[in-house]
């Protein structure tokens, strides 16, 4: 009886946990949503309201046609797009590369490439800045999609790595024989079978320059160029803080990678499980 009862115990204390973790993760995202619906007279009311009175949709009205939210918008699309170009082309090279060849300093370059995740990026905005600034690509969107495929190249190469590893070898050796190159082995047999795999490098790639901050306020100081997340920033201290349009922003900007989880999420966790199991 006793073991039935702290059985019972432990199963709705896990529950419990469940339940109050899943309020806290969500609460904060529902009050964004609940305050751009409301007026600004309704947003500094004590005590609060948690669900609008009236609910009104003149802060996305605002944001969306009297602030540069939609250039933003296209500007932070633009260093995405362009970023996964290059990281996923770069890193699929790079992978397919350690995956099937072998080669002088192999291990060293792993290991290269594992220690450059370790380094801050904060303590690469001075080097950086300077660098960008020598080859006057400060204020371009060139220069975030080349630092950001810096630093998501070795990230996709690892990704891809492990899952690399589990497709069999034996697929290379027959497409060689008919006379493939490695380059269209690559591009015909091991770039479709790892569909997955360069899926959850491109969710990954894309959730981290649509939520980057530090480097896009760092290398652009024009409005034309900031990405989403930048231009609300650097918007803060010129006309105050307006919450109602802050939080219309918000669900905005949070709109993208909630529409890429909701259609992605299988590719997410297959891509990142895939080389966890070999063979």
């Amino acid at each position: 009886m006793t073991r039935k009862l702290n059985k019972t115990l432990r199963s709705y204390s896990g529950w419990i946990i469940i339940v109050i973790t899943t309020v806290m993760v969500l609460f904060p995202f529902f009050w964004m949503l609940s305050t751009s619906f409301k007026r600004e007279s309704e947003v500094f009311r004590i005590p609060p309201s948690f669900i609008p009175e009236s609910i009104s949709a003149e802060n996305y009205e605002f944001a969306l046609t009297k602030t540069q939210v939609p250039r933003f918008f296209i500007n932070s699309v633009i260093n995405v797009a362009g970023t996964l170009a290059v990281s996923l082309l770069f890193a699929s090279l790079a992978a397919y590369s350690i995956s099937r060849f072998k080669f002088r300093g192999k291990i060293a370059y792993l290991g290269i490439i594992l220690l450059s995740q370790l380094m801050p990026i904060t303590t690469l905005i001075v080097p950086l800045y300077i660098s960008l600034g020598s080859m006057r690509l400060l204020n371009n969107r060139v220069a975030l999609i080349i630092v950001y495929s810096a630093i998501q190249i070795p990230i996709g190469t690892w990704l891809l790595l492990g899952y690399l590893n589990t497709i069999p070898r034996e697929l290379d050796e027959a497409a060689r024989i008919d006379g493939c190159t490695n380059f269209l082995i690559l591009l015909r047999i091991i770039m479709p079978l790892s569909k997955p795999g360069l899926m959850a490098v491109g969710i990954t790639t894309a959730i981290f320059v649509w939520q980057e901050l530090i480097l896009a306020m760092t290398f652009n100081s024009m409005d034309s160029n900031r990405p989403l997340m930048a231009g609300v920033s650097a918007s803060i201290g010129r006309a105050g803080i307006r919450w109602g349009q802050m939080n219309a922003t918000g669900i905005i900007a949070c709109i993208p990678i909630i529409i890429i989880f909701i259609f992605c999420q299988r590719y997410l966790i297959k891509g990142l499980t895939g080389g966890a199991i070999k063979g």
